[in-house]
């Protein structure tokens, strides 16, 4: 799947042997990268007193301004009698900034008011976890189906020019069960792992006849050409909760499989595709980590040596050479953003290095102990 797999089938032994948790928890330990559980959270040391907020900021943002890891920014905004609720802050709240028991935490700055006071009216809308005017394309635009459920949704059978591409020119047709006055979308597969399906969503479809054997539509603003075979859905509803929690990931083990961004590298807020998912115990806010495997390096010379693996001779002479390999390292942290039965797809909050699709993940532990 990736061009580092066959490395990690050397030591895919040592990963299935330690449970899933227990390996999460080495890392909490070892890395420098995870607050170790019971330690108080770590503050940048450039973490203002006081700030206000703006319009378009987030909670994740503000989190990151005060935090060297913002997914701890529960307990930064601890329920307290200034923030009853760390969702209800609005543009223009003063924050500041105060230790309370050895923690730091944010409350809103107390003001004082002259007499008379002005008429009261509410403040509007309060700032979100993230910018879903970020998250929006990639949630509303991409499903994942079996491919089972794929091949028995109705289907773009192209129009009456022939061409094997379809600009929206001419009237589409289509072979399934549609219904007149209905609004679909058209999805286009774009990737395949195991028996799953990654489909993007790429234009509206306005069913407008029923033939005796296929249906006639229209398409509506394609944001590319149509290919015979596209599969037509009605409209996906975003079911992304106002607050999302960072939590434990469930103790399950995978691979990322797919991702939304078309990249072969991907790093800091790109989109992934994990290969667990609710029927796993994967849950919306629940956090994982990507993993790098250690490299080898031979001991047997006069100074350690790096053993190249993507070199057939490295490759095959370890097997006889006295070789260490240094220990697993977290390239990137994930937060799962929608679930689906076998898989689920997760934003990349933290990026150490750029990591490819096929690489291993595990669960992250970010409760600590009080």
């Amino acid at each position: 799947m990736t061009t580092w797999r066959f490395q990690a089938i050397a030591v895919i032994g040592f990963l299935l042997l330690t449970p899933a948790t227990a390996l999460a928890t080495q890392q909490q330990e070892t890395s420098a990268t995870t607050a170790t559980r019971g330690d108080v959270i770590r503050l940048r040391e450039d973490a203002p007193r006081e700030y206000v907020v703006k319009k378009g900021d987030t909670l994740w943002d503000i989190s990151a301004m005060y935090l060297n890891d913002p997914w701890h920014w529960p307990e930064l905004w601890r329920l307290n009698e200034n923030i009853a609720n760390p969702h209800l802050i609005y543009p223009g709240d003063r924050l500041y900034l105060s230790w309370v028991n050895g923690r730091p935490q944010l409350s809103r700055k107390l003001t004082k008011t002259l007499n008379p006071e002005g008429k009261l009216e509410p403040k509007g809308n309060p700032i979100p976890t993230f910018d879903r005017a970020e998250l929006e394309p990639f949630l509303e635009g991409h499903m994942i189906a079996s491919r089972g459920e794929v091949a028995r949704l109705p289907q773009i059978l192209g129009d009456n020019r022939g061409a094997p591409r379809i600009n929206g020119m001419a009237p589409i047709f289509i072979k399934g069960n549609v219904e007149l006055d209905r609004k679909y979308r058209v999805f286009t597969p774009v990737d395949n792992f195991d028996d799953q399906v990654l489909l993007r969503d790429v234009a509206g479809v306005r069913i407008n006849l029923h033939h005796v054997d296929v249906i006639e539509g229209e398409l509506i603003r394609p944001e590319r050409e149509i290919r015979r075979g596209d599969v037509v859905l009605q409209p996906q509803p975003i079911d992304l909760p106002e607050i999302i929690t960072p939590s434990n990931g469930a103790a399950v083990d995978g691979y990322v499989v797919a991702s939304l961004n078309a990249r072969n590298k991907h790093g800091k807020y790109d989109m992934v595709v994990l290969d667990k998912g609710a029927t796993d115990g994967v849950e919306v806010g629940q956090m994982f980590q990507a993993i790098r495997p250690g490299v080898s390096v031979f001991m047997d010379g006069e100074k350690p040596e790096f053993a190249n693996l993507y070199k057939p001779y490295d490759d095959l002479s370890r097997k006889w050479r006295e070789s260490l390999r240094l220990p697993d390292q977290a390239s990137a942290e994930l937060l799962v953003i929608k679930t689906f039965p076998n898989s689920s797809m997760a934003m990349v909050v933290e990026a150490h290095e750029w990591f490819e699709v096929g690489t291993y993940f595990v669960p992250k532990l970010i409760a600590t102990n009080d």
